[in-house]
């Protein structure tokens, strides 16, 4: 942090007109970056707020074990920034979403299969390095859709959604996980992954036909 330096973003008030934001949400990038840092979240908090339940109240493992997992799972989520931005200079926003996602995927797969504790480990690392590459992918999108003196809407409009849904999955978890049990829940998780792969799959597509066009005209 004391090597941090906070860029001045320049901005003239006098010529630079605010776009109202229903303008602004018209485009593809603005809904892939709150898309994705939204499900990001959602889904990590709610398979993470249930696994406790799900492993010391259903399965009979330790608090110590619950515990231990846990915090893996929150060094998980926050360790990868240190190399997060490196790799999304090398193989770009939207290939990390779906490294993301990728890495959900397998979490739910493995969570699946195995209720012990090294399923629960690997199951859980998983959830919080896609939650890393979805959560800093998104935000790393976002200001692609804005003007600098239109960031403060747009970002305050960005934290009211991905926190919102945020809210929603983890106080339902305790709830859904009681009602359907483990392996139900997971599943439930699935059609939001394929709808966010098939969000960023098109807008990789636009993007790369307007980058044509653009290079050809």
């Amino acid at each position: 942090m004391l090597f941090f330096k906070n860029p001045i973003i320049k901005e003239n008030k006098n010529q630079e007109e605010q776009r109202p934001l229903k303008l602004i949400a018209k485009q593809s990038v603005f809904w892939l970056a709150i898309s994705s840092a939204a499900i990001g979240y959602a889904i990590m908090g709610f398979i993470m707020t249930a696994t406790p339940i799900s492993m010391h109240k259903m399965d009979g493992h330790s608090l110590i074990t619950t515990k231990t997992i846990i915090q893996s799972h929150i060094i998980a989520m926050y360790l990868p920034s240190l190399v997060t931005s490196w790799i999304i200079k090398k193989i770009g926003s939207s290939n990390i979403l779906l490294l993301g996602l990728l890495a959900y995927t397998i979490c739910i797969v493995v969570a699946f299969l195995n209720q012990d504790a090294s399923s629960y480990w690997i199951a859980l690392v998983l959830l919080g390095i896609g939650w890393n590459f979805l959560f800093i992918g998104g935000t790393t999108l976002l200001p692609r859709s804005y003007n600098p003196s239109e960031r403060f809407k747009v970002q305050a409009t960005n934290e009211f959604l991905v926190f919102g849904t945020q809210t929603i999955a983890v106080f339902s978890a305790g709830s859904i996980i009681f009602l359907v049990g483990w392996k139900l829940m997971l599943l439930i998780t699935i059609p939001f992954i394929i709808i966010q792969v098939g969000i960023i799959l098109r807008w990789k597509y636009k993007h790369k036909k307007a980058t044509t066009n653009a290079a050809f005209f």
